[in-house]
């Protein structure tokens, strides 16, 4: 009876050993993909953004005649939990080791997750930092895509495609018109209202940095939509409501300086 009783503590405390370490190691691992409720689709004006963050080396390529000097281009494509102002939902899956990379900005370092080479090809016209030593897209998807449920492929198909349905649309015509310009944030908005609705841009933000002038140039341009994505064209069908930016009244829409 006695050695009965033993054995049973025993496997009482072995049992309650492994159930920690499954916890423990599911916290290590990250959260579960899918747990979100939208997406948020970060896009820059590499410009504005290249003025701010010279030393960045997407910025050693950025002439004139790029995409990304008369285009906004993809930052990201983020899943989002509802009250969580800083994003802080994700590396879903992603062990300690990659984590530890990419906190500490080493992404170049962090391994191949599986893109395409057909995908990784269209992927460089619209996010210049996945064309450069930044490795942009290694952060993104461990940080981010990890979180989505969909394959790299899938995810930065539709991220690089909404990028283009952007670059098609009222507000990305605005942009490409007025490139060098300082324009009124209603005359931004009124764009983005004229393919989306009277309404519809509490579902877009608008950010800004300060200039050592005083001037406000625009930088980021953030986008709500729906956690159920339809194709890039149909953006419109997927808007969801998007915190304010900080953008000013009147700002500026940075030009490339010819080399």
């Amino acid at each position: 009876m006695k050695k009965k009783t033993i054995s049973t503590a025993l496997l009482g405390v072995i049992l309650a050993f492994s159930s920690a370490s499954l916890r423990a190691g599911d916290q290590e691992s990250g959260p579960d993909a899918g747990h979100f409720d939208d997406y948020v689709l970060a896009l820059s004006w590499d410009p504005g953004f290249c003025e701010n963050k010279p030393q960045s080396s997407e910025c050693a390529s950025l002439t004139p005649d790029s995409f990304a000097a008369r285009h906004l281009t993809l930052h990201g494509l983020w899943p989002d939990q509802n009250g969580d102002s800083h994003h802080d939902y994700g590396y879903c899956g992603v062990p300690p080791e990659i984590r530890s990379l990419d906190t500490g900005s080493q992404w170049c370092r962090m391994p191949p997750f599986g893109l395409s080479q057909d995908a990784s090809s269209r992927l460089e016209e619209v996010m210049p930092g996945a064309n450069s030593s930044t490795c942009l897209q290694m952060h993104e998807w461990y940080r981010h895509g990890s979180c989505s449920g969909l394959s790299p492929d899938a995810f930065f198909g539709q991220a690089g495609g909404l990028v283009l349905a952007v670059a098609k649309s009222g507000l990305g015509r605005f942009l490409a018109d007025h490139t060098g310009q300082t324009v009124s944030l209603a005359s931004l908005v009124a764009s983005f209202e004229s393919d989306y609705g009277a309404g519809s841009s509490k579902n877009v933000s608008f950010g800004c940095f300060g200039r050592g002038d005083g001037t406000a140039i625009l930088s980021e341009v953030r986008i709500g939509l729906s956690k159920n994505l339809l194709p890039p064209e149909q953006l419109g069908q997927m808007l969801v409501p998007q915190p304010s930016g900080n953008c000013p009244p009147n700002f500026l829409i940075d030009a490339v300086s010819p080399r």
